[in-house]
């Protein structure tokens, strides 16, 4: 009995805390220009940047246990990241465009600035994981094209992980309007010692908190 009553007890502060500490839940949604950062043998190959998407929901945690305007937030969302690469190997032209989803998870901490009853200024800044889900490619080698599976032993791994820089206005109360660079971190390239490939992303978007 007495630890049913510990237990309800400490189940009450908890959500009390939770309650106090204002957690908010909302959606999120962003244009993602994204590209990759190319090695090959200790070269580095120019991508071209693709247009994408990322979207789904958001969660926000006051901090003032750190001090007055600090904040945790946390997304879970579908992503589009890629690029398309133009070089010349041994004479040949080669092109690849690539198109892969992930399921991305970023963490922040982040502060707050008031500017006005209904304005404040925030930055944020954080680790993301990701894990591949399904996508598109298309290797062109002098003419000859092929659609490999885009994570496979021969091309992507599944797993990414990198540090993301945010900065936005929130207002009303409700929206968000935001900008952030991701770095990924994690050497994408499966097949070869010599080659890295690292997901590089700008995005643009906004989000509704309930």
């Amino acid at each position: 009995m007495k630890k049913i009553l510990s237990l309800s007890i400490v189940a009450v502060m908890a959500a009390s805390m939770l309650s106090a500490q204002e957690l908010r839940m909302g959606i999120t949604g962003a244009m993602n220009v994204s590209r990759y950062a190319v090695e090959s043998a200790g070269i580095s190959v120019d991508t071209d940047s693709r247009i994408g998407f990322k979207a789904g929901f958001r969660v926000e945690l006051n901090a003032p246990f750190i001090t007055d305007g600090f904040y945790f937030d946390g997304e879970l969302l579908l992503s589009s990241r890629g690029a398309k690469i133009k070089t010349i190997v041994n004479e040949a032209a080669v092109s690849l465009t690539s198109r892969p989803y992930y399921l991305e998870m970023p963490i922040h901490i982040g502060y707050r600035m008031p500017i006005s009853q209904n304005l404040s200024f925030y930055g944020s800044f954080g680790p993301y994981i990701a894990v591949g889900l399904f996508g598109t490619e298309r290797y062109t080698v002098g003419g000859v094209s092929s659609k490999p599976d885009t994570f496979s032993d021969e091309n992507l791994k599944r797993f990414d992980f990198g540090l993301g820089l945010r900065a936005g206005v929130a207002m009303f109360d409700h929206y968000r309007l935001y900008l952030g660079y991701d770095w990924g971190l994690v050497n994408m390239a499966q097949h070869s010692a010599e080659d890295k490939i690292n997901n590089r992303n700008f995005y643009v978007g906004m989000a509704y908190m309930f």
